[in-house]
């Protein structure tokens, strides 16, 4: 299946003859996988009909940022903005997508010192993951349902991956392919954005109350009570909910545990922070918002719902600040700690 030109007999990725016959099997590898993302029409009829009927798995990916940043960068150079980027509608939510292609091209680079001296052991069993990506792909191209074509993506890409380089190669790749996953919106997440708005309601009552900022909770609105001397009205909407933010800060804190830490705890410890630490910078954020709108009013602390205010935007990038001065503050404690508790198990 590959040719070396190692006398050894042992083939290593670095050995492959790049010749006209592996040259030939790549550029069908990434022919076939071009084919199933970008030729065949993937979306539900909604989707569809948005897209006029060109939108396919990949038209789906650009679709989760082009449009609005391409409005963002127009609106700029005309010097007529055509609205907030931070604005509750703005598909920029998910913007973190477009940067995982490059990020896993980064991440084979990363471990190309390691990839080099695999083994090439193409394996059978390959052609069994590929076969079964091929059947995820035809089912969910018939139920119209994109999250299985995602699926069935991630197990073509693992199936070539096996049948031509092997198990090996396939188990040091195992993050940057899992990693591919980020590539895409979950739309379905919005789901359960009213129970976490619901949830954040109650945690930022409880926390403005504590420091002596009197409040009454309605629902997923904060209000002042009767007779305040400055009155404000805090509803908690689907982005101050956190499950947007969760998104982009579980990719980070993948991507910060895989290259920062060796051991599988610590890099399941920093995965599984992201969910606290993003309520915890959405509390910070409702807080500074109702603290905003009583000292200074609402136009200053939030603006309009399509044109947000400055100090509203802060606010939402005051979230990804705590987020990630949390992950770097939870990694340096299991640095600082964890190789000393080791030490004293072996004593």
């Amino acid at each position: 299946m590959v040719e070396s030109s190692s006398p050894q007999g042992v083939i290593r990725l670095k050995d492959l003859a790049w010749n006209g016959r592996n040259l030939f099997a790549l550029a069908a590898a990434v022919l076939a996988c071009w084919l199933l993302l970008d030729t065949v029409l993937y979306c539900d009829t909604s989707y569809r009909n948005a897209f006029n009927g060109r939108c396919t798995l990949i038209g789906l990916f650009l679709s989760t940022f082009w449009h609005d940043l391409w409005g963002q960068l127009a609106g700029l150079i005309s010097g007529t903005p055509t609205g907030s980027i931070a604005a509750e509608a703005s598909t920029t939510e998910w913007t973190q997508c477009v940067f995982v292609p490059p990020l896993v091209a980064f991440l084979v680079w990363w471990l190309w010192p390691k990839l080099r001296e695999m083994p090439v052991r193409g394996h059978a069993s390959g052609y069994a993951i590929l076969g079964a990506g091929l059947l995820f792909y035809l089912g969910g191209y018939m139920a119209e349902n994109y999250y299985v074509g995602v699926v069935s993506m991630e197990l073509v890409y693992a199936g070539i991956v096996v049948v031509f380089l092997g198990w090996a190669v396939m188990r040091l790749l195992i993050f940057p392919w899992a990693f591919l996953l980020f590539m895409w919106p979950y739309g379905f997440l919005e789901d359960i954005a009213f129970q976490l708005r619901l949830i954040m309601s109650s945690l930022s009552h409880h926390a403005l109350g504590w420091i002596g900022v009197a409040n009454v909770l309605n629902g997923t609105a904060i209000l002042s009570p009767p007779g305040a001397p400055a009155a404000f009205s805090i509803d908690i909407a689907d982005p101050c909910s956190g499950i947007r933010s969760f998104a982009a800060l579980l990719m980070i804190a993948s991507l910060f545990a895989f290259l920062s830490f060796d051991r599988l705890w610590q890099k399941i410890l920093i995965i599984l922070a992201a969910a606290p630490l993003v309520i915890v910078g959405n509390l910070v954020r409702i807080v500074m918002l109702t603290l905003g709108t009583i000292h200074y009013g609402s136009n200053f602390a939030l603006g309009a719902n399509d044109h947000p205010s400055w100090f509203h935007e802060g606010a939402g990038y005051a979230v990804y600040l705590v987020d990630l001065a949390g992950l770097v503050g939870l990694g340096w404690l299991l640095n600082r700690f964890a190789p000393a508790a080791a030490e004293s198990s072996r004593s």
